[in-house]
């Protein structure tokens, strides 16, 4: 991290800690046995992954969080490996 200006430091951090929560509300979830509170996990959980999306985004677009494109061929790999798992 030592070559990254502060900002990168600071949105990298941010999207670090999303990923925590989003992992947190998803156990959380997955474990409520109160139908109420599932639901309302889920809202949070929701509610985390977009602003995790948001931040993301933010970064690739400042060349921060670059990501190749898949080739249309590699995406029909992919869903015919998930496919056959079925």
């Amino acid at each position: 991290m030592s070559n990254m200006c502060p900002d990168q430091v600071i949105i990298t951090n941010a999207l670090n800690t999303q990923k925590l929560l989003t992992a947190n509300y998803n156990t959380a979830a997955g474990e409520c046995a109160n139908n109420q509170l599932r639901c309302a996990m889920m809202d949070l959980w929701k509610d985390e992954h977009e602003i995790q999306n948001d931040i993301f985004v933010d970064m690739n677009s400042r060349g921060w969080y670059p990501v190749q494109q898949a080739q249309p061929q590699q995406i029909e790999t992919a869903k015919q490996q998930l496919n056959s798992q079925n």
